[in-house]
């Protein structure tokens, strides 16, 4: 109903002269979300006018965010990310200038039928594209609302030059692209807006405490979990739950890592922590899936069942507002698993972030494991400990003192798994006693999230209270000696 609603309004559009302001730019609030996100950036450079695609911010006429090969750089117009709704069958691009999705715009045979802009406020039929390799790097996008293929308009003149428009049936030169990295992520490679992929060295720092927290916040839709009754957490609702959540813990804490997380939930996370005693910093990292036939990965998108895109999901990062680099780090993951009903399904590609705080010389990061056992991701726990070693080597770099952990999904080697015995080799743990590796559980009569660092903690607790999530956070100060 709504395409019959859209073509009629452009078709009394044309008519009228009127001239169509299609969406608006993307709110000022999901803007600075996305800004706070290290997940990949892409560039698509067309190879039939050799010219990058660009989508055009002009408010208040209709030429709102068309996409067009016709970019000579890669600016803000021509970047976006790879997202999938549903594990990389398909793909979708969201443009950072207008913070929206590309959607095919369908017509029934309109001038411009099948034309494409970065106006999508959410994943739908429009805004999926299967993403076909045509090797040498190059690829053909194939709509899926009307199965065909994205044309560049070579041809074209005026203000239709490079126009895309979803409507070849096969793949010739206007439908080859190529898929050009274009900063802002380094998943692992690449560069953040912060600097370089390799943090700088570290500097001297004086003795101080670091009071960590780590929190599971459970903010995807989990039906089979009681995390906030099975339905989606908001931004805001995140927010107070976590202000909540600091005012029952023991301390303070001055970093965060938080787990099951939503890209739009980071900003809305700085602004309630900076209504305590210092400011804050929050950078997100996806969760990715592989995206079928290319060897590619797109970042998984929170469930949506309220009408409300919350981005990608994965896992943030919060640090003093000092930070001056940040990086996305790929853990290595299964690609496949077959679940508890014997079906083959994809594994998500789990992530890390790490960022430096460097008046502490101190290097911080947070992960979220594959999910070992019969029936999920990581059965025999072998990517657990490659896990384990590449989130170790990251966090241990460039002179920086580190302190790591999150939401491992492993119990300690006290409990017969021995996937953290090397961790625990060579670290201490939160709630390591004595060289006995246990600890108070923090989700359903189990410990599976952890705080790591070379030196002794001073306190460590959990705070047993669920609210939104089914997580309990743990809490740990430790002291960092000068250097």
């Amino acid at each position: 109903m709504f395409r019959r609603v859209m073509g009629w309004i452009v078709a009394c559009a044309a008519i009228w002269g009127v001239a169509l302001a299609f969406a608006p730019a993307a709110s000022a609030a999901d803007t600075e979300a996305i800004a706070k996100s290290a997940g990949q950036k892409w560039a698509l450079k067309s190879e039939a006018t050799g010219k990058y695609v660009s989508t055009e911010i002009k408010d208040g006429d209709n030429q709102w965010a068309k996409l067009r090969a016709r970019g000579d750089a890669i600016g803000a117009w021509e970047r976006f990310t790879l997202h999938t709704d549903d594990e990389g069958k398909t793909v979708s691009l969201r443009f950072e200038a207008s913070g929206y999705f590309a959607s095919t715009e369908i017509e029934d045979g309109g001038a411009h039928d099948g034309m494409l802009r970065a106006r999508g406020a959410k994943i739908g039929g429009w805004e999926r594209f299967a993403l076909e390799s045509l090797g040498n790097g190059q690829y053909a996008l194939k709509g899926q609302s009307e199965g065909l293929y994205v044309s560049a308009e070579k041809n074209a003149t005026g203000n239709d030059y490079g126009l895309l428009r979803a409507r070849a049936g096969s793949v010739g030169s206007w439908e080859r692209f190529t898929l050009v990295k274009a900063g802002a992520a380094g998943i692992p490679e690449g560069t953040t807006d912060a600097g370089t992929a390799v943090p700088p060295l570290a500097g001297p720092a004086a003795a101080t405490t670091a009071r960590i927290m780590s929190w599971n916040v459970c903010g995807n839709i989990n039906t089979v979990s009681p995390c906030n009754g099975g339905k989606p957490i908001g931004k805001d609702a995140l927010a107070a739950g976590l202000k909540e959540r600091l005012a029952k813990a023991a301390s303070y804490p001055d970093v965060i890592f938080l787990q099951e997380i939503c890209e739009k939930h980071a900003k809305p996370v700085e602004l309630a922590l900076e209504e305590g005693p210092y400011q804050w910093d929050v950078r997100f990292a996806p969760i990715n899936y592989n995206v079928d036939g290319t060897g590619l990965k797109a970042q998984k998108e929170c469930m949506d069942a309220d009408g409300y895109d919350r981005g990608a999901y994965g896992v943030a990062i919060a640090v003093p507002d000092e930070n001056a680099w940040y990086q996305a780090y790929e853990l290595p993951s299964p690609a496949t698993y077959v679940n508890k009903d014997g079906v083959t399904r994809k594994a998500e590609q789990r992530t890390a972030v790490c960022a430096t705080v460097p008046s502490q010389a101190a290097m911080y990061c947070a992960a979220h494991f594959s999910t070992g056992g019969k029936g999920w991701d990581d059965p025999e726990r072998t990517w657990q400990k490659k896990q384990a070693t590449t989130l170790m080597e990251k966090a241990d770099q460039r002179g920086y003192r580190p302190v790591f952990g999150g939401d491992l999904n492993v119990s300690p080697p006290a409990r017969n798994l021995d996937v953290l015995t090397t961790m625990y080799d060579r670290y201490q743990e939160c709630a390591e006693k004595n060289g006995v590796y246990d600890g108070p559980n923090t989700k359903d009569g189990e410990k599976i999230d952890y705080i790591f660092s070379p030196y002794s903690f001073s306190a460590c607790s959990v705070t047993a209270y669920v609210g939104l999530s089914d997580h309990y956070s743990i809490h740990g100060s430790v002291p960092l000696p000068a250097k």
